[in-house]
């Protein structure tokens, strides 16, 4: 097995075509193969080989190397400028990319895999694209969602759901815990209604000062992004939203 740069070309105007492989004989053969067949990817390739035929065709190794070299060195003789390859860049036989017909190849290769798996009997189709448990990377151990004991859908890496979950002695987090003084008091005057704090800039909104979006969002029952969109608009619609100095 022979690794390494070859090259394809024509005797009667000297162009030629470089290729690189891990098995040059075997990518010979499958050049001549498609080029006899009229279906090779490099239509510039095939266009010749249809005008000149084949027997003006040389199959020749420019360079042997180790594998791990390939792309780099098929680059060297790239940057030479082959007259028949289509890209210039060393991919490892992307025949694609540049191609002239680029995306009526690809439509015929769609249509080809569509008409081939419409073909499938149904234990073909099963042969081929089933994965079932181990065998597909998805799989969860039978089991895809995790349930509370209420019935209710609930995280994988959670045992109830909030409403089920043990409140009682040490499972509650504040169990043998009380709130201080300050605590307390900033409780309450929250649940009367009142601002305590200082984490959100007072802003206006039709001549009424509000001290945080989510009291303004429920009063007005607009969206806090909405309402937050309109403070820093400069659209002159919005004049009534600022922030108080």
């Amino acid at each position: 097995m022979i690794s390494g740069i070859y090259k394809i070309k024509n005797i009667v105007d000297e162009k030629y075509y470089i290729g690189s492989s891990k098995n040059i004989n075997r990518r010979w053969d499958k050049h001549r193969w498609r080029l006899r067949s009229n279906k090779h990817e490099n239509i510039i390739l095939q266009r010749a080989w249809n005008k000149y035929g084949e027997e003006n065709f040389i199959f020749e190794i420019v360079e042997e190397c180790e594998t791990y070299m390939l792309l780099e060195l098929e680059q060297k003789y790239l940057n030479l400028d082959p007259q028949y390859n289509i890209g210039v860049t060393a991919s490892g036989g992307d025949n694609l990319t540049n191609h002239p017909n680029k995306w009526e190849i690809i439509e015929n290769i769609k249509s080809s895999m569509k008409h081939k798996i419409e073909n499938m009997s149904n234990d073909e189709k099963m042969v081929r694209f089933s994965h079932p448990m181990e065998k597909n990377p998805n799989w969860k151990g039978g089991k895809t969602h995790n349930y509370c004991i209420c019935g209710k859908r609930i995280q994988p890496e959670a045992k109830t759901c909030n409403k089920c979950r043990p409140r009682t002695d040490k499972d509650n987090p504040f169990y043998n815990k009380s709130h201080s003084i300050k605590t307390k008091k900033k409780i309450s005057e929250k649940r009367k209604g009142k601002y305590y704090g200082n984490q959100n800039i007072k802003f206006i909104i039709n001549d009424i000062e509000y001290f945080s979006l989510g009291d303004a969002s429920k009063k007005l029952k607009i969206p806090i992004t909405t309402i937050l969109f309109r403070l820093k608009s400069k659209n002159k619609r919005f004049d009534k939203y600022f922030y108080s100095k």
